[in-house]
């Protein structure tokens, strides 16, 4: 989560962010597996950790490897423990060929989206991946965006142009994830609902996050990505109020 938001009283985590680091880490899995079995240690960089939510989820399901999270809100570089290090801006990273990227709801905020993928497909080892959730559907932008400060939304098509500017990598995975949250907010835009009306984002989620209220919700949106991942892998697009994408860089320089 972003460490604006925590900066708010928030009683617990909203069951989106609990539902979305459950299934990105599931589906990131495929990825990941293989790869660890010889028990190399691999290294992972971050953009937009916010608070490392995220992160502390993935580090402790894969115990040997290191972290570098990158994020503006960030005071100064620091180093905790022998995993893991935080920096406010990727060009203070001196250490290149990283295993593994994430932008998770980062992308949007960069004003050169195609020249910042670019550079952290250079912090890349060759065959490396990066991971993406993006927020979808630039006709669905709205106040709620200009509150969070995004700069836009994406779909299959304008994600895509951004990669074709970038030779070295190349799109493996794509799906849409929360069809239930994009019907949702298509109410919110076409009857002119406002969508945060409280300005409080995620943080206004007031239910206890062990209780029966977040366990249903978090439950159906976990159900919700999975239909969409599974129907999309079979070539059945149904649209969702985010995408997941993985990309790989080219390993023809192994």
């Amino acid at each position: 989560m972003d460490i604006n938001e925590t900066s708010k009283k928030m009683k617990s985590r909203h069951p989106w962010e609990l539902s979305r680091t459950k299934c990105v880490l599931k589906s990131m899995d495929s990825y990941l597996t293989d790869i660890h079995r010889n028990g190399e240690k691999k290294r992972y960089l971050n953009i937009g950790a916010g608070d490392m939510y995220f992160d502390r989820a993935l580090m402790k399901k894969w115990k040997k490897d290191a972290l570098y999270a990158v994020d503006i809100g960030y005071a100064e570089q620091e180093k905790q423990g022998s995993r893991v290090h935080k920096y406010k801006y990727l060009e203070e990273i001196e250490e290149n060929n990283f295993d593994y990227a994430l932008m998770m709801d980062s992308l949007e905020y960069m004003e050169d989206e195609v020249e910042y993928v670019k550079k952290l497909c250079g912090k890349l080892k060759p065959g490396g991946m990066i991971f993406f959730t993006l927020p979808s559907f630039q006709k669905l932008f709205s106040e709620h965006d200009v509150i969070v400060k995004l700069l836009r939304r994406y779909d299959r098509k304008s994600f895509a142009r951004i990669i074709d500017e970038i030779p070295e990598i190349e799109i493996v995975e794509e799906h849409f994830f929360y069809f239930s949250l994009l019907c949702v907010r298509c109410l919110q835009k076409w009857l002119h609902l406002p969508i945060d009306p409280k300005h409080e984002v995620t943080t206004g989620w007031r239910f206890e996050e062990k209780g029966i209220v977040t366990k249903l919700v978090t439950g159906f949106l976990n159900l919700d990505y999975r239909t969409g991942a599974f129907l999309n892998k079979h070539n059945i697009w149904l649209p969702g109020l985010s995408l997941f994408i993985v990309c790989r860089k080219d390993n023809r320089n192994e």
